[in-house]
Parts: structure tokens; sequence; C-alpha cells
């Protein structure tokens, strides 16, 4: 399979268009990557077959990582970081839905979420001043001896 990718591509680099080496040297790139594609249950593969070589690209062990990793010179995000991404979206649309359908069906196993201990707000009492910012003593203003 490996050969035929290469053969297909003329044994040139899907990324800098330059001449592949030995085949021990070059890396297969699956585009897109295996974790972004479909789960298919009855094939039990995924969609599209995670070996067809239509969709696997022959590169440089660099070009492959520039991919991979993403670029910061060319301001691109990789598959790793595609990956995450996807994988926390998921999780936030899965725990949205739960919600949503605990409103509709209220037999419906509500999530677990981990209960937080409450905080206490730290207390800071206000300084008493007077008018200059000299501290107030019991006889200034607004005192009921004040007056008198």
């Amino acid at each position: 399979m490996k050969l035929e990718v290469v053969i297909r591509q003329h044994s040139l680099c899907t990324k800098c268009g330059k001449r592949l080496g030995k085949l021990d040297d070059t890396q297969f790139d699956h585009v897109p990557a295996l974790q972004l594609r479909c789960w298919d249950a009855e094939a039990k593969d995924t969609t599209p077959r995670a070996n067809d070589p239509e969709f696997i690209q022959a590169k440089h062990a660099d070009c492959h990582a520039q991919k991979t990793f993403g670029s910061k010179d060319e301001l691109t995000r990789g598959d790793v970081t595609e990956i995450a991404r996807t994988k926390r979206i998921a999780k936030s649309t899965e725990e949205f839905r739960r919600k949503m359908l605990a409103k509709v069906d209220p037999d419906a196993p509500e999530p677990a979420q981990p209960k937080r201990p409450k905080k206490k707000w730290p207390s800071r009492p206000f300084p008493k001043r007077g008018k200059n910012g000299s501290p107030r003593s019991r006889g200034e203003e607004g005192g009921p001896e004040a007056e008198g």
C-alpha cells in the first residue's frame, strides 16, 4: 500500500514538492487525520477507510511534523490541535444535550457533576476615616455627641 501511494505521487512530497528519499525515511500521513474521521459501526472502520491509499500522502519527516503539530511560521494549526479541539467541543455538546434531555424527560438520568465546596468571600472591613484622612474619634462628625 505504501508503494502504491509513492507511485501515485510520482515520488514527490505533497507538502514541499521535492523528491522523496528511501521508503524507510518517508512518512505517511492520513488526510484527514484518523481521529478526525467519522466512525462507521457497520463496517467497523472510519469513513473514508483508514488504509485507503487515496487518503494517504507520502511526506518528508519534517513536512509531516508541520502538518501534525502545526507551524508558527505559516500560522497553521496542526492535527494534534484540531483533535484536542474536536474532543473538547464534543464533550461540551454532550453535556448540553444531556441537560436538555433532562428538562424534557424527568426520568432520564442526570449527568454526574462534581460538587465544588462553596467558598466564603474574605471579609475586609472598610477603613474608618474622618474628612482629612485622619481616623475618626467617637465625638466627631455624624455622631449624637457632635450635635450637642
